[in-house]
């Protein structure tokens, strides 16, 4: 199979499967031939799934099947069949409880990959517990992996369809996606769970004005490709280009606006830190920022230009006057 054909995903399930059959090996029910047909078995899954080594998948950029960080390489998939179709024991219950407790810590700690496997391992003990996917949809959340938060916060609700907190979380991850439509519809169920519940109503107000700028200012040729017309190409390899953007990420100033970036709710704040990234840009090489901004502008897309003050002393181009209809 080729490496295309491949997905990573793929391989970490083929490879939690592969250490179910390891384990298999070593029972005492299985003669010397079941053993060995097992070992075969693995061999097989393993060349077919080129498991061998994850240096190829690394130096595609895809990370190795192998990485230990990786929760998906502590997934039992028998514990989960265990705990999904077969009634969970008060103390295996009770260990999950444990492990959830001490995910709870390493997140309160910032160990979020951490808490992230220990919440893979209460999972693991009992998949029927909603609040170990929510738990872990918040540590998916602060690592920045907002679609498996998602996917947690869904799971959640497939075993408690009333759990607010999991539908605030959903919220959140379809709001980092920029999926606001999806994102209202989160926080609304949220809130008729919880009425009272203050950040859900802010996340929802959020959401509801991101939504409200799209409808005010469509994305122009949405119908088409509207950036189809800019040679980013060019752009990305233009020597000037990377000198200005070496120059700019060594500027603190400009690691302090990008670092403001992700906990920015308001809208009004976001395109305020784009509009000052773009002067920054336009003070630091102006020739090349009007090349950029031209082809921009005639895909219909407008960036401030770092034009001198008007006369009453204010930033930018003077207003047009009102056009006549």
């Amino acid at each position: 199979m080729s490496d295309g054909a491949v997905s990573l995903d793929a391989k970490y399930f083929v490879r939690s499967f592969i250490r179910f059959l390891a384990k298999q090996i070593d029972q005492p029910n299985f003669n010397e031939d079941s053993r060995e047909s097992l070992e075969v078995a693995i061999q097989c899954l393993e060349n077919v799934y080129e498991l061998h080594d994850g240096a190829e998948d690394a130096a595609a950029g895809a990370g190795s099947e192998k990485s230990e960080e990786d929760p998906r390489n502590h997934v039992d998939l028998f514990e989960l069949y265990c705990n999904t179709y077969v009634e969970v024991s008060p103390e295996r219950k009770q260990e999950a409880e444990a492990l959830k407790n001490e995910g709870n810590r390493l997140m309160k700690e910032e160990k979020y990959q951490e808490a992230l496997n220990t919440y893979t391992k209460a999972i693991n003990m009992d998949a029927t517990n909603p609040v170990f996917y929510c738990n872990r949809a918040a540590a998916y959340s602060r690592l920045g992996d907002y679609v498996r938060a998602s996917d947690d916060c869904k799971m959640a609700l497939r075993h408690d369809p009333n759990y607010s907190k999991a539908w605030g979380r959903l919220g959140l991850a379809y709001s980092k996606m920029n999926e606001h439509k999806q994102a209202v519809t989160a926080y609304q169920n949220a809130i008729r769970l919880e009425p009272d519940n203050q950040d859900y109503k802010n996340n929802l107000g959020v959401s509801q004005q991101f939504l409200e700028e799209r409808s005010r200012n469509p994305a122009p040729g949405a119908a088409g490709n509207p950036l189809g017309n800019i040679d980013f190409n060019a752009v990305i390899n233009n020597p000037d280009m990377v000198q200005m953007a070496t120059r700019m990420m060594s500027d603190p100033a400009i690691h302090n606006m990008l670092g403001q970036l992700g906990g920015m709710n308001n809208m009004d704040a976001l395109l305020e830190t784009g509009r000052r990234l773009a002067m920054q840009m336009s003070s630091e090489n102006p020739e090349l920022f009007n090349n950029v901004a031209r082809q921009m502008e005639q895909a219909g897309i407008n960036l401030p230009r770092n034009n001198p003050p008007n006369p009453d002393g204010s930033q930018g181009p003077p207003q047009p006057p009102p056009s006549s209809s």
